[in-house]
């Protein structure tokens, strides 16, 4: 708990001093970084400016600016949260970013993060031909409704359903859904996959789903301990909800669709289970096979 004592004994007096501090605490207290963030600088250069509600684009202007004694307490406050209580820096700010668009998150909800955004921001190019003519699309387990909202962007022309289990995360995904002004093309459903959708039909189907193996989930760092352990375990091998996928996507799927599913490191889990389906992975920034691209003809 920091006191206001605290802070009159704290030397820091610029935003340079408090990222710098942040650093070195972070670094003494071993935090992990994997919440969209690098590394310790970057951790504390998000956590310090945007509580401070200021731009990456204008931070160099205000390294050397002086914070207030009650803006040091509130640092401090979140410093202490970070390093100590090991509480991800979104879920502090209550915001996260995800190519270079902004969500609202609390711990309600995982924290956004997909290697399909960066997909998604190159149009699914080349499986899809013409975003223009992209009418439907599903982001199932859609938690916070990043990816169905930049699917919205992206395909101009298309409804999308944003589907979850979790009434929490609709709830969240609403507050998202509002900010960007989606309500007329995005429409949120609680669902348990393609449990309430009927006959719906989609050319894109879109999923981050759950896939942590239940070994992974039993030594997870502890900042993952704050986030819903719904949204990420998936059982012994990672693939209780892939195999959902697999065997009921094809019949939600146009003639021409396309299912882009996220799946971490279960990339041999999956070629195990399914030896004869010819899973493209689709390679992002910084990584080649976290994601797998199956049309509706290539489902078992």
């Amino acid at each position: 708990m920091i006191t206001d004592n605290d802070v009159h004994q704290c030397r820091l007096q610029t935003i340079r001093d408090v990222i710098r501090y942040a650093m070195t605490q972070f670094e003494i207290n071993n935090i992990f970084c994997g919440h969209g963030c690098a590394d310790t600088y970057e951790e504390a250069y998000f956590l310090v400016l945007r509580s401070l509600k200021l731009n990456f684009e204008d931070s160099d202007r205000f390294w050397d600016a002086r914070v207030s004694n009650a803006e040091l307490k509130m640092l401090l406050e979140r410093i202490e949260k970070r390093a100590v209580d090991k509480i991800p820096t979104p879920y502090l700010l209550q915001e996260a970013w995800l190519i270079d668009h902004p969500f609202y998150c609390d711990e309600r909800v995982i924290i956004p993060r997909s290697y399909i955004a960066e997909l998604l921001k190159d149009e699914l190019a080349p499986w899809v031909s013409n975003p223009e003519n992209v009418m439907r699309v599903l982001d199932l387990c859609t938690g916070s409704g990043c990816l169905g909202i930049i699917a919205a962007e992206v395909f101009p022309n298309a409804k999308v359903d944003c589907v979850d289990i979790s009434q929490d995360a609709l709830d969240v995904a609403k507050i998202n859904v509002e900010r960007y002004g989606m309500q007329d093309r995005i429409e949120l459903i609680k669902s348990d996959l393609f449990n309430e959708l009927g006959d719906r039909q989609y050319d894109v189907i879109i999923s981050n789903p759950p896939y942590v193996t239940q070994e992974a989930m039993d030594n997870l760092p502890g900042e993952y301990r704050h986030e819903p352990a719904l949204a990420l375990g998936a059982g012994e091998d990672g693939l209780d909800i892939v195999r959902r996928l697999m065997t009921d996507s094809k019949a939600h799927l146009t003639n021409r669709g396309v299912m882009v599913v996220e799946v971490g490191d279960g990339k041999d889990a999956c070629e195990a289970a399914y030896p004869k389906v010819p899973f493209t992975w689709l390679a992002t920034e910084n990584e080649d096979a976290m994601v797998y691209l199956l049309r509706k003809d290539e489902l078992p």
